[in-house]
């Protein structure tokens, strides 16, 4: 799965409509037209969106759902990027709907499960770790999927 297939089914298992994507990226101060969303949909995928692009969105939802971080002295609005392996892109997107919608490990679980996807309680905490953590591992597509399922039959926004 790339960087826009993981938007477009983002965005479909939250309900959100070109405007409400664009929101999101305003959010996060990225500028993005609701034409540049619509094209994005459109191709299918097809065009790979940066994995900027791809967190400033993520940071958007965290934010609308929320609300503005607040910041300590000296510290930057900014965070910086988690995207650092493209195989990490599913495990920033796992941390930050975790974040955005306030899931314990055991809603992310529950969830996870009722997508009928297997997964137990140390693999989930092994995709949660820091990257370079000697118990990380890289997610797969199917855990984000299930996630996605879940969340889409849930109103949470």
């Amino acid at each position: 799965m790339n960087n826009t297939d993981r938007l477009i089914k983002i965005s479909n298992a939250l309900g959100f409509e070109a405007i409400d994507i664009v929101e999101m990226f305003e959010l996060s101060d990225v500028e993005i037209s609701e034409k540049e969303v619509e094209y994005i949909f459109a191709d299918n995928g097809e065009k790979q969106i940066p994995y900027e692009k791809l967190e400033a969105f993520l940071n958007g939802i965290i934010v609308f759902n929320r609300g503005e971080a607040t910041l300590k002295p000296g510290q930057e609005k900014r965070q910086p990027m988690q995207i650092a392996d493209p195989r990490s892109s599913n495990n920033v997107v796992l941390k930050k709907l975790k974040i955005a919608f306030s899931l314990s490990s055991e809603d992310m679980l529950e969830l996870i499960r009722s997508a009928n996807v297997e997964v137990s309680k140390d693999k989930l905490s092994s995709l949660f770790r820091k990257e370079g953590h000697k118990n990380y591992k890289f997610c797969q597509d199917i855990y984000v999927d299930g996630l996605l399922k879940a969340l889409s039959e849930k109103d949470l926004i």
